[in-house]
């Protein structure tokens, strides 16, 4: 007896991906630049020497020591009064002398001879404290004025860097149908169909 057998043949579908990878092509950033101003600061200031002017005047004048205008201040005008009180004096006992200088018992010559040697019986000697020197004293000074330095910074940068991107695709695609297929063959299966 025949026997008719059925025959099926199917195949799924089949879907596929085709993938496309993004990429960044083209990326340029700027990198912060800092750029600076520099300007020193000078002191322009210094220190004046300290003046210290003695004067020692006072202290060598008590030794004798003297300056020009003092001793001819002062001899001058001790000069000019022993003169006057000399000639006046010596005027006087030259007239003395001429009129008793041949009597008898006047001794002239010791006292000639005193007044030579100007002898005197006591002489005192006065101490005083010396002067001391006068000191005056210009202390150094500052002067100058400092100029102050200055300091800038200027940093360029871009916010945001700039790029080109290209975006990757995904697509899901049918690569094969899915399909039925039946018939029918007689007594055997058709296996290779």
């Amino acid at each position: 007896m025949e026997m008719l057998r059925l025959n099926v043949r199917h195949t799924l579908p089949q879907t596929d991906l085709r993938i496309k990878r993004g990429k960044i092509d083209r990326a340029k950033y700027q990198p912060a630049e800092v750029h600076t101003n520099l300007e020193l600061g000078k002191s322009k200031q210094h220190a004046t020497q300290a003046l210290v002017t003695i004067d020692n005047y006072p202290s060598r004048k008590c030794w004798g020591a003297r300056n020009l205008t003092d001793l001819t201040r002062e001899f001058g005008q001790k000069g000019l009064s022993d003169v006057k009180a000399g000639t006046s004096r010596r005027t006087q006992i030259a007239w003395e002398r001429a009129e008793s200088g041949g009597k008898p018992g006047d001794d002239i010559i010791p006292q000639i001879k005193n007044e030579i040697y100007n002898i005197e019986p006591e002489t005192l000697v006065e101490f005083d404290l010396m002067d001391g020197p006068t000191f005056t004293v210009n202390p150094s000074r500052i002067v100058g004025k400092p100029e102050v330095g200055d300091v800038t910074a200027e940093i360029e940068t871009e916010p945001f860097p700039e790029f080109h991107y290209t975006p990757g695709i995904l697509e899901t695609y049918l690569k094969n149908k899915g399909s039925i297929k039946r018939w029918v063959t007689m007594d055997k299966y058709d296996i290779y169909a």
